[in-house]
């Protein structure tokens, strides 16, 4: 599938068909409910987004906390650029503390007469540049600290796509150096409708400026015919790259080619937060996806399952999770080791609470930084060699499971919008489980326990060649990561994590 392969004059995408129109009788067929489908590999995850674009008639709705301009958005953005070009209004709302840099593919896209982009809770005009982005933050820090967190990808208001990914080279598995593993979830039927509606609630928002506000103006065809040649130059080397390749041959491209894509059919509920939470004071009483998310555990009765790269649950999640072990509850926790994260800050706030988690009885499991095949095969989340965590899914008694963009930290939970899904399908739980149950193994993770030979000191168990090895500090962290995360985890920052 070539997001720049065909004639602009093309007007709908090889899946247009499909993804189009096909769902529709089973929509009908299925009253009250909404199909699914885990998009668990960056692969997978991206050329959904493609054929989503490729098949929308009338609208596309992209929402993004980051948008790169490599590979992979250079990909995106033709896709973009032709759905517009066979009449598709298309709108682009980028949270704007990541598009530092990024200016001129902004403005070049929203230069398309059918192309809008506006950012959220903006810099000024004056400070787009990085020093002064740095400056603006530190004079009026208690705005510009709460930042649109949501990431979602609607086309003509009947598919959307929800989950965890941005948009860039490491979330789908364009980069061999590092991958995210993450997970997203394509929806159709009613629940897409209503992220359809939480998008245009952003898209209309006061915290929601046009590119005029930062000074860019619009320069009309002249910037857009650039853009499109030197997209084209790129395109030309990435669709004839290996990348490319690995596209063509994963089982969903052949599924959208013959027109046979199945969905999972279940009843589900959209949580997302109102985008005045961005602009109003701290809430300390939580926000919608963590008051769902409250609420799901005191209803949980056999077994919760939390998986989030950033785990700081602070005193009152806490004390939740501690009522939940009390009830005799099995907690299970998977996040990153401290050689795996790639915000040692956030790690440093969720070591304080992990002798405690523990001792209640919860069982942690954190993600090595290094992912080797086992047996040829990497996990089902990862390609790259060095990985890292990025997935924010929780599973409630392999009945319900949530899939979005909420982490399980105070950023998440007080300052940052986000979006998610909770959906009650015992098949998509067991899918979620299955590879939970693959990264929490030895070959992937270490076991995080306490030690009865060394005072109840912290253990980390797992496997190596085959053979069974024990640490007794933060495994292949390097002693300045961990002297540096030991002195962030002094800093009175909680509540900005």
């Amino acid at each position: 599938m070539s997001a720049a392969g065909r004639s602009h004059d093309d007007p709908q995408g090889p899946v247009g068909t499909l993804l189009g129109d096909a769902f529709a009788p089973e929509v009908a067929a299925h009253p009250g409910q909404s199909g699914f489908r885990l998009l668990a590999t960056g692969l997978d995850a991206f050329t959904m987004r493609v054929a989503l674009a490729e098949s929308a008639r009338r609208t596309l709705d992209l929402q993004y906390y980051i948008f790169h301009g490599d590979d992979t958005g250079a990909l995106l953005s033709a896709a973009l650029l032709q759905a517009a070009d066979r009449g598709v209004r298309v709108r682009l709302l980028v949270d704007d503390l990541n598009l530092v840099g990024r200016d001129l593919l902004a403005a070049a896209l929203d230069a398309h007469p059918r192309i809008e982009v506006r950012v959220f809770n903006p810099f000024t005009a004056g400070d787009r540049g990085a020093l002064s982005r740095l400056v603006a933050f530190l004079r009026d820090s208690a705005r510009l600290n709460r930042r649109m967190h949501n990431k979602s990808f609607i086309a003509d208001g009947r598919l959307a796509i929800v989950g965890g990914r941005n948009v860039g080279n490491e979330y789908f598995d364009a980069n061999r150096e590092l991958g995210f593993g993450d997970l997203d979830v394509l929806a159709a039927g009613p629940i897409a409708e209503e992220i359809a509606g939480s998008f245009e609630a952003y898209w209309n928002s006061e915290a929601t400026r046009s590119l005029r506000f930062l000074g860019i103006r619009r320069r009309g065809r002249r910037i857009l015919r650039h853009f499109r040649v030197t997209l084209g130059k790129r395109l030309g080397t990435v669709e004839s790259s290996e990348y490319a390749v690995r596209l063509r041959e994963t089982d969903l491209a052949r599924q959208l080619t013959s027109s046979h894509l199945e969905l999972e059919w279940a009843k589900a509920q959209l949580i997302a937060d109102e985008p005045a939470k961005a602009v109003l004071p701290a809430v300390h009483g939580g926000t919608q996806p963590r008051d769902f998310l409250a609420l799901l555990a005191e209803e949980a009765v056999e077994e919760v399952i939390l998986v989030s790269p950033y785990f700081v649950p602070g005193e009152r999640g806490m004390t939740d999770l501690r009522k939940l072990c009390e009830r005799g509850v099995r907690l299970r926790i998977l996040t990153n080791s401290l050689a795996a994260t790639d915000v040692a800050l956030v790690h440093a706030g969720y070591s304080r609470y992990r002798h405690a988690l523990l001792e209640m009885g919860a069982e942690i499991h954190e993600l090595k930084p290094i992912v080797k095949p086992v047996r040829g095969v990497r996990p089902h989340l990862f390609s790259s060699a060095r990985a890292s965590l990025h997935a924010k899914t929780f599973v409630f008694d392999r009945r319900k499971v949530v899939i979005g963009s909420l982490n399980l930290d105070p950023r998440s939970f007080f300052l940052n919008t986000e979006i998610g899904l909770i959906i009650h399908s015992a098949v998509l739980c067991t899918q979620v489980e299955s590879a939970f149950g693959e990264l929490t193994g030895p070959s992937y993770s270490y076991r995080v326990l306490l030690s009865d030979a060394h005072g109840g000191r912290l253990e980390w168990r797992t496997e190596e060649d085959g053979a069974a090895v024990t640490y007794r500090s933060e495994p292949q962290a390097g002693l300045l990561r961990r002297l540096w995360a030991g002195i962030a985890g002094l800093l009175p920052i909680e509540g900005h994590l």
